[in-house]
């Protein structure tokens, strides 16, 4: 964050690292949970709360603060404090000990029940797709840009939207129904993957029960219009929110009360005739390093308000893992996909070009297990050339590594990712000096182990040309 950012108040978060710099691992942190309430004062005199908000979080991260939730969870309470002094009145309102409906008469009190006729209420679960999304429940789906959210719940609406009813998505079941699907971010983005999906399935497109609605709107508002057209439609069974943060009105996404009431405002379209299930599609919170930190972005509540956070993790250039972080129910097992690129003459661009889009596409475990071999054979052969090559470019450990494309030219996105997967490894396996990637001491020793690999599977190549 620059002193830009945070204007006159740039110099206490610097006072607050340097405190922080001055003290042991062990006290740091009473020392960030009082920077917090001071901030918190900061934004009540003019600071930008989601420029405090991601300082904090900064500060955070670079001190070893490795729980986020706990720290967004702390950013938040803070801010919701001020927000409630911020709405305390001069005088408060009587206390009416005995509440009344609008008609006059006592509500009805509640009724202690035996166990037996307690456990009637059991509702059995319903699922939309097997052991993975139930109707009536809400899930976010977390990921970061480019980690194939979208692209997910595109597939799952055209599975349950389809007319197969062989449908699968990995190893579960996906019972058929109608969606609807709320396209509040890149509508154009989504159309070019949805030209590209049917041309290559050659479907029908009035086959499928998909529908959508585009746009920006007050959801709550608009509720008995929507409820109105999904009546007469027949009811929906998945109900996609793409994406949470252009649905959400508040002001401050860190306040507990704000991403509460926009949760349960994206709970009551469980409500919608035919008790879908709803689908919330979230950006996650500013520092990930693994897929557990995916956590929808805004306060606490949200997450606490969702019956599942699902996520999508994208390991390498090809595989994405559908998995979770938050379940209520078993749980089910992660689910691989890879991204599949789609050309057809459906979708050109204003001069007649084909436009390349993607979609996902489920991968069998033969499959994922060739692909991670080969992302592991990449990253091994990197290591390799950094240990033989300290000085190496991207460019000259592509050509070494025969990595180029149908014109020669070297790969080095290849290779770039390939170091950046190293990069997030545990512990590191390289390190950037300036401009230059270095191995790091583990990193040398899992280099050697590489080169000798490749230098024994060498030899047994050349003895079996022999024979």
């Amino acid at each position: 964050m620059t002193a830009d950012t945070l204007g006159r108040f740039a110099e206490g978060f610097t006072s607050f690292r340097r405190m922080m710099a001055n003290e042991p691992q062990e006290q740091r942190l009473a020392i960030f949970l009082n920077a917090v309430t001071e901030t918190a004062g900061y934004v009540s005199k003019g600071l930008d709360r989601v420029a405090a908000a991601d300082e904090l979080q900064e500060i955070a991260s670079s001190f070893g603060f490795t729980d986020v939730d706990a720290v967004q969870f702390a950013i938040s309470n803070a801010f919701s404090k001020i927000d409630e002094q911020d709405r305390v009145p001069d005088e408060l309102p009587p206390v009416e000990h005995e509440a009344r409906k609008p008609n006059g008469k006592h509500p009805t009190p509640p009724r202690i029940r035996l166990l037996t006729d307690f456990m009637t209420g059991f509702i059995p679960p319903d699922f939309i797709i097997d052991g993975v999304l139930q109707r009536r429940f809400v899930y976010s789906l977390t990921g970061q840009t480019g980690h194939a959210k979208s692209a997910i719940a595109l597939l799952i609406s055209e599975l349950v939207s389809s007319p197969d009813r062989n449908a699968m998505l990995g190893v579960h079941k996906v019972n058929k129904g109608q969606v609807l699907y709320f396209v509040g971010e890149n509508a154009d983005d989504i159309r070019m993957r949805l030209i590209g999906a049917c041309a290559l399935q050659g479907d029908d497109p009035p086959l499928h029960r998909f529908y959508f609605i585009e746009g920006v709107f007050n959801i709550g508002q608009m509720f008995a219009q929507i409820q109105a057209q999904v009546d007469r439609l027949g009811g929906f069974d998945l109900v996609v929110i793409d994406t949470s943060a252009a649905y959400f009105l508040g002001n401050e996404e860190l306040s507990n009360t704000q991403m509460g009431s926009h949760a349960r405002m994206l709970r009551s379209l469980t409500a919608l005739p035919g008790g879908p299930c709803v689908l919330v599609l979230c950006h996650p919170i500013k520092y990930v390093t693994d897929p557990t930190q995916l956590l929808p972005r805004g306060g606490g509540a949200f997450l606490a308000e969702v019956d599942g956070n699902l996520t999508s993790w994208k390991h390498d250039d090809v595989l994405i893992e559908l998995h979770h972080n938050k379940m209520r129910g078993p749980g089910f097992e992660p689910i691989s996909f890879k991204l599949e690129t789609i050309r057809t003459p459906k979708l050109v661009d204003a001069r007649g070009r084909q436009l390349p889009t993607v979609r996902a596409v489920p991968v069998t475990r033969s499959e994922e297990d060739t692909q991670r071999k080969r992302t592991e054979d990449d990253e091994d052969h990197v290591l390799a050339q950094l240990l033989a090559h300290p000085d190496a470019s991207l460019s000259e450990i592509a050509e070494t590594c025969e990595w180029v494309n149908t014109h020669g030219e070297p790969l080095k996105m290849r290779v770039q990712r390939a170091i950046e997967r190293l990069d997030k490894a545990h512990p590191k396996l390289v390190r950037k000096d300036r401009n230059k990637w270095k191995l790091t001491e583990e990193g040398k020793t899992q280099a050697r182990k590489a080169a000798l690999a490749f230098e024994q599977s060498k030899i047994a190549d050349a003895q079996n040309d022999l024979f």
